[in-house]
């Protein structure tokens, strides 16, 4: 548990300084793989921290929808980010939040862990194909759901 607290507290500290010394924007595209870090060392942590993964996770969520959207100021055409790595993004926003909804542990969250988890899934699967080695961590969380899902 301690090597998730320092690893969330390392990550935190390294946004905040890209943040503070402006090599990113706070709503930048660019930070959503620090918000799924700092998600996923909640999620591992577990209890009270669950509300702060949620925050990371709504976070990234509103970063990539003010990035992604029609009318968005911030996002340009010439945009370092091409469509395949949105795609990467929003799936990993999936299955971040599938994890979460995961580890709450509630009966009412199994059907908001599996949607998360399928569209995640999805969204790996149009880019990588189905059987690619790097579905194994979705198809375990899915694996896992559907063995809590028994013992509810």
């Amino acid at each position: 548990m301690g090597e998730y607290q320092s690893a969330n507290r390392l990550v935190y500290d390294t946004m905040t300084k890209c943040i503070s010394n402006g090599s990113f924007e706070e709503g930048s595209i660019e930070l959503l793989p620090a918000f799924f870090a700092l998600a996923t060392a909640n999620i591992c942590i577990g209890g009270p921290r669950l509300k702060k993964a949620e925050n990371f996770l709504v976070s990234a969520f509103w970063n990539l929808l003010k990035s992604t959207s029609d009318e968005s100021e911030t996002r340009s055409d010439d945009s370092d980010i091409s469509k395949a790595e949105i795609n990467r993004f929003k799936a990993g926003l999936h299955k971040t939040f599938g994890r979460f909804f995961l580890a709450k542990n509630e009966p009412e969250a199994f059907n908001n862990a599996l949607e998360h988890l399928t569209k995640g899934i999805d969204l790996e699967c149009h880019e990588f194909g189905p059987e690619s080695y790097r579905m194994c961590s979705s198809y375990f969380y899915m694996g896992e759901l559907f063995k809590k899902e028994n013992e509810l």
